[in-house]
C-alpha cells in the first residue's frame, strides 16, 4: 500500500509490532488489580486474564492500516473503521487514504451498509484514480452492487477490475461477470464472459459450459444449448455435472419438440449416473410420460434421492420378476425398508442376500448391516453379537474378520454385557494381533474389566498391552491404565511411578501427557499459574533463520525476508489475489499448492510461512512450519525444542484479543479456547464443513440460532455472521461453557460439543466422574480423538506459553 514498501512487508511488520511490543502476563491466582473489558460482564468470582503492556509508540498510519485489516479479517468492523480513519487523517500518501477508503467500504459491506460501500468505493475510484486498490475496490463495489440487485452496474465493475488486473484471476472474475450478466437477464453478456473465464482457465470447464448451456436456454436458443449440454457429457469434470447436463438437455430436447431426444437423455442418466438428484428429476419425467425404465435402475435412482417407498416397490418387482439378479437389488432393497422402519423385513432382504450372493462383496456387508439393524433398531443386542461372530466363524481369514470381532464387543458392551464384551475382546490380541483395531480392542476388554472392579483381570491385560504394544502410544496408554488399576487396588507409589514411566514414551501424545498429569496429581487440561500470550517475534525470527542456516547449510547473508521468486509464481500470484478479495478459501487453497510444490525447500517454504503469516493465513502457516521441521528430520517430540519462533506459529496465539476477551467473560482458560479453535478450524473463520459447520469453532446454523436467540446477541443475525470471526468465538465460547456448566466437567463439555450433549452424557453416566474412564467409554471415534487432539494441543501451548 506504500510505494516505498510492498504491502506484505508492511503487514510483516505490523504483526511483528503487535506481538513483540505487548508481553500480555496472566496469573490465574493472582488478578489482583485486573480490569476486566468493559464489553465483558464476568461471572461472580471469575478469575480474570488481563495483559500488562510496556507502553508503545504512537502507531504510524502504515500500521493503523494493518492494523485495520487484522480488525477486518477478525470481524470487529467498528474497530477496523477506527483504525482506517485514523490512518487516513495521520497521512496524505494516496497510497494509505486509497487504503483506508477500500477497508472502510469492506467494512460497510459486512456489516450490510451496502449504500454506504457504494459511496465509498465510489468516493475511492474518483477520488484516487491511480492506485493500488484500485482493482480490489471495483471488485467490492461489484459485490455491493450485486447486493443491491444492480446487476449491470455490478458487471460493469468487475470488467474494471479484468481490465486494471488482468491474467491473474481472470477465470474467477468472468465467471463471476457472468453470472451478474445472467441475474440481469444479458445473456448474449453472460455467454462471452463464461467463454473468456473458460479461455483464462483454470476453472472447471464443465461447470463453465453447464453455464453457457443454460444462458442460451434463457434466450430460448436451445439449438445451442443442447450442443454446449451434450460437450458436457463428453468432457464433463464428474458424473454430477454429467447428469444436470442430461436434464439441462432434456429440457431444451422438449422445448425444440424432440421428446424421444429428451427421454433418450433422462434415460442415459438413469443408467449411469444413479446417484445425482438431477437423475431422480430425470426418472421423475419418464414415469410421468410413461416411458419403460428398467426397475433396478429405478429402484437405484429413487433410493439415492431419499424416495424409500418407491425404491422398495420398484426393486421388490425387480427381484421378483429376475430370478437371476446381483446383489445390489437385495442390499438397495433392504436399506430401503430400514429407512421405512421395517427392520425386520430389511434383516430378511440381507438374509436373502447371504444365502443367494455368497461370492458378491456385498456378502460381508449384510452381516454388519443385519448386526447393525439388530441392535440399533431392535435392542437385540445378544443377537447381534452372535450375527458378527457367525460370519468370524465362517470366514475366520477374510479382510472383515477382526472389525467384525471388535465390533461384536462393541455392540455388546453397548447393552451392558461387559464381562462377554471382555471376553470377545480379549480375543483379538490371540487371533488377529496385526489388525488394525486389535490394540484399541485389547485396551477396551482391560478397561472393561476394570468397570467392572476385576481389578486383577484387568491389570494382567494391561500389562501384556505394554509388553506387546507396537509403538509408545499404545504402551503409555497401556501403562496409563496399569497405574489406574494399581491406584484402584491401593498402590499409590506404584501407580506414580508406571505413570511417570509412561510419561516419557510419546511426550507430545495424549496418553503420555495424561500420565504426567496423574503422576503430578494434576487435573486433565489443567491450566499453567502464569503465561504469556506477547511473543517477541523479532528476537525469535532471527533466531530461527540463524538455526535455519546451520540446518540446511544455507550461505552466509541469505535473504530471508523477501519473497525473491515466489513473486513470480502463478500459484502465489492467484492465492494473493484472491486472498486481497476476500475469496480466502480459493487462496488458501492456491497457497497450499504452492507450498507443497515446495515440501522440498526450507528456504522458499520459510519465506512463504512468512508471508502467510502476516496475511492472515494461519492454517497453511502452521503447515510451512511444520514442513521446515520435516526436512529438518523432526518427529514430533523433537519438534518441542525446535527454534520457538516456529513453535509460535503452529501454535499461535491467533485472534489473541478476541480469545482473551471470552476468555473472560464465560470463564475458560485462553489456552483452551485457542486448542478448541485450532482442532475447530486451524484458526480459519471462512471455513465450512461438509456437514455445514461454520467459522473458528465449526457452529452449525441451527446451534447458532439458538444461542442468538438465547442471548439475544448480535443485532441483525444471520447465518452469514458464523463467518465472523468475533461472532463465531463468542457463540462458540458460550456454548463450550454451557456444556461446562451443566455438567460440571471440562472432557464431557467438550465430548458435548462434539457429540452432542445426549451422547456426552450417556458416556458421562458410563464412567462415575472418572476422567480417564470416560474418555475410554465414548463411542465414537472422532469425538474421542477430538478430546485427545485439544488435550495434546493444550500441553504444548502450556509449554510455549508458560511464564517462570
Amino acid at each position: 500500500m506504500i510505494p516505498s514498501r510492498s504491502p506484505w512487508r508492511i503487514a510483516v511488520m505490523l504483526f511483528f509490532l503487535l506481538t513483540s511490543c505487548t508481553f500480555p502476563v496472566f496469573n490465574r491466582n493472582n488478578p489482583d488489580g485486573a480490569t476486566p473489558t468493559p464489553t465483558s460482564p464476568l461471572l461472580p468470582n471469575q478469575p480474570t486474564f488481563t495483559p500488562t503492556s510496556a507502553p508503545t509508540p504512537t502507531p504510524t498510519p502504515e500500521a493503523r492500516i494493518a492494523t485495520g485489516d487484522l480488525a477486518l479479517l477478525q470481524g470487529e468492523t467498528d474497530r477496523a473503521r477506527s483504525e482506517y480513519r485514523s490512518g487516513s487523517a495521520g497521512s496524505q500518501d494516496i497510497e494509505i487514504q486509497a487504503a483506508a477508503l477500500l477497508g472502510i467500504g469492506r467494512s460497510f459491506i459486512i456489516d450490510r451498509e451496502f449504500d454506504q460501500a457504494i459511496e465509498t468505493f465510489n468516493a475511492l475510484v474518483h477520488e484516487h484514480p491511480e492506485n493500488r486498490a484500485l482493482p480490489n475496490a471495483y471488485y467490492f463495489l461489484a459485490q455491493a452492487y450485486l447486493e443491491q440487485q444492480e446487476y449491470a452496474l455490478a458487471a460493469g465493475a468487475l470488467a474494471k477490475y479484468s481490465e486494471l488486473k488482468p491474467g491473474i484471476i481472470d477465470d474467477v472474475i468472468q465467471t463471476q461477470r457472468g453470472d451478474a450478466l445472467v441475474s440481469g437477464a444479458d445473456y448474449a453478456g453472460a455467454i462471452l464472459a463464461y467463454e473468456a473465464a473458460i479461455d483464462a482457465g483454470p476453472a472447471s470447464v464443465g461447470a463453465l459450459k453447464l453455464k453457457i448451456g443454460q444462458a442460451y436456454a434463457y434466450q430460448e436458443d436451445h439449438t445451442n444449448a443442447v450442443r454446449t449440454f451434450l460437450e458436457v457429457i463428453e468432457t464433463g469434470d464428474n458424473d454430477f455435472q454429467r447428469a444436470q447436463a442430461n436434464l439441462l438437455a432434456g429440457q431444451s430436447y422438449l422445448a425444440l419438440g424432440f421428446p424421444e431426444q429428451a427421454y433418450a437423455r433422462y434415460a442415459d442418466s438413469v443408467a449411469k449416473y444413479p446417484t445425482s438428484y438431477d437423475t431422480y428429476s430425470g426418472l421423475v419425467a419418464l414415469v410421468n410420460e410413461g416411458v419403460p425404465v428398467n426397475d433396478l435402475d429405478r429402484g437405484m435412482v429413487d433410493y439415492y434421492a431419499g424416495q424409500y417407498g418407491y425404491a422398495n416397490e420398484a426393486l421388490l418387482r425387480y427381484l421378483n420378476a429376475n430370478p437371476d439378479h446381483p446383489a445390489i437389488a437385495h442390499d438397495l432393497r433392504a436399506l430401503s425398508l430400514r429407512a421405512l422402519d421395517e427392520p425386520q423385513a430389511a434383516i430378511a432382504e440381507w438374509q436373502a442376500l447371504i444365502a443367494d450372493h455368497s461370492d458378491d462383496e456385498l456378502w460381508s456387508s449384510a452381516w454388519n448391516e443385519i448386526a447393525y439393524t439388530q441392535w440399533a433398531w431392535l435392542d437385540q443386542f445378544d443377537q447381534a453379537a452372535e450375527t458378527l461372530l457367525s460370519l468370524v466363524a465362517l470366514v475366520p481369514n477374510g479382510p472383515d474378520a477382526a472389525d467384525a470381532l471388535f465390533n461384536a464387543g462393541r455392540i455388546l458392551e453397548r447393552g451392558g454385557r461387559l464381562t462377554r464384551a471382555a471376553s470377545i475382546w480379549e480375543r483379538l490380541i490371540d487371533e488377529y494381533p496385526e489388525a488394525e483395531v486389535t490394540p484399541r480392542g485389547h485396551l477396551l476388554a482391560g478397561v472393561t474389566l476394570f468397570r467392572l472392579g476385576q481389578y486383577d483381570q484387568a491389570l494382567t491385560v494391561f500389562q501384556r498391552n505394554a509388553v506387546l504394544g507396537v509403538n509408545p502410544e499404545d504402551q503409555a496408554a497401556a501403562l496409563l491404565w496399569v497405574g489406574k488399576t494399581q491406584q484402584a487396588m491401593g498402590d499409590a507409589a506404584a501407580a506414580r511411578q508406571t505413570w511417570q514411566q509412561a510419561a516419557v514414551l510419546d511426550p507430545t501424545g495424549y496418553y503420555s501427557v495424561r500420565s504426567a498429569e496423574l503422576a503430578g496429581g494434576q487435573s486433565v487440561l489443567h491450566e499453567p499459574l502464569q503465561f504469556s500470550l506477547g511473543v517477541d517475534f523479532a528476537g525469535e525470527r532471527a533466531d530461527a533463520e540463524d538455526w535455519l542456516t546451520g540446518a540446511f547449510s544455507l550461505p552466509a547473508g541469505t535473504d530471508f525476508s523477501s519473497l525473491a521468486d515466489l513473486g513470480a509464481d502463478a500459484n502465489f500470484q492467484r492465492g494473493q489475489a484472491l486472498w486481497e478479495i476476500g475469496l480466502y478459501q480459493a487462496a488458501r487453497d492456491e497457497f497450499e499448492i504452492l507450498r507443497l510444490k515446495l515440501e522440498q525447500d526450507p528456504l522458499n517454504t520459510y519465506r512463504l510461512m512468512n508471508h502467510l503469516l502476516s496475511l492472515g493465513a494461519y492454517r497453511p502457516a502452521i503447515f510451512a512450519s511444520r514442513q521446515i521441521l520435516t526436512l529438518a528430520g523432526m518427529n514430533d517430540t523433537q519438534t518441542v525444542d525446535a527454534p520457538v519462533y516456529f513453535n509460535h506459529i503452529r501454535f499461535g496465539a491467533y485472534y489473541r484479543e478476541l480469545v482473551v476477551e471470552e476468555a473472560n467473560r464465560v470463564n475458560l482458560h485462553p489456552l483452551l479456547l485457542l486448542s478448541v479453535i485450532r482442532q475447530e478450524s486451524f484458526f480459519e473463520g471462512f471455513v465450512s464443513s461438509g456437514a455445514n459447520a461454520r467459522g473458528l469453532m465449526q457452529i452449525v446454523p441451527a446451534t447458532g440460532q439458538d444461542l442468538v436467540s438465547q442471548y439475544n446477541w448480535p443485532p441483525n443475525y444471520t447465518t452469514d455472521d458464523l463467518l465472523n470471526p468475533a461472532v463465531n468465538l463468542r457463540l462458540g465460547a458460550r456454548y463450550l461453557s454451557n456444556q461446562r456448566d451443566f455438567f460440571g466437567d471440562i472432557y464431557v463439555a467438550l465430548a458435548a460439543y462434539n457429540g452432542g450433549p445426549g451422547n456426552a452424557n450417556i458416556w458421562r453416566e458410563l464412567s462415575g466422574n472418572d476422567p480417564d474412564l470416560f474418555l475410554e467409554v465414548i463411542r465414537f471415534d472422532e469425538t474421542r480423538t477430538y478430546i485427545r487432539q485439544i488435550a495434546e494441543f493444550m500441553n504444548l501451548y502450556r509449554q510455549f506459553y508458560s511464564q517462570p
